[in-house]
């Protein structure tokens, strides 16, 4: 009995310890070590600077991701063109729709004919890798929610 009860706290600790996530502190964040876990996951890094990553999916879809001066938060965000021409009217429609949803932020970008697409992971006590691949993959699904909503065509998709 007594060797059951050993035996299955050792199995059970054991399971721990290779499936436990790691707390990564924010003194320890840098865009290299993000960028390097997310190659190993299968993602593409498209671009890496200090201070940025464009990372893309196996979908091709592609997102930015800085790090806060202040280690505070990681911003994802991505800039969609509109086609030209279309009224603010039906861009403020759109824009209420996507901002609809819960996760994701959108603002029209003017100077750019674009929609912005942004959230804010926050960092400022730790991250688990395995909570910022949640988030990553749930920017992507909100990204591709807010293009269901174009139903007047309005993202220029090329």
């Amino acid at each position: 009995m007594k060797t059951k009860l050993v035996t299955t706290l050792l199995i059970c600790f054991l399971v721990n310890l290779f499936t436990a996530q790691t707390l990564v502190k924010p003194a320890d964040i840098s865009i290299s070590a993000i960028a390097t876990h997310l190659k190993s996951k299968g993602y593409e890094i498209l671009e890496q600077k200090e201070t940025f990553i464009k990372i893309g999916n196996k979908d091709k879809a592609t997102l930015f991701m800085d790090i806060d001066t202040g280690k505070k938060y990681l911003n994802m965000n991505v800039n969609i063109l509109l086609n030209k021409g279309v009224s603010k009217e039906k861009i403020d429609h759109l824009l209420n729709e996507i901002n609809g949803l819960a996760m994701i932020k959108a603002d029209y970008l003017a100077n750019q004919n674009a929609i912005g697409f942004q959230y804010y992971f926050w960092i400022a006590n730790g991250f688990t890798y395995e909570t910022l691949e949640d988030a990553i993959l749930e920017f992507f699904l909100y990204q591709g929610d807010s293009y269901a909503l174009d139903k007047e065509k309005l993202f220029d998709y090329q």
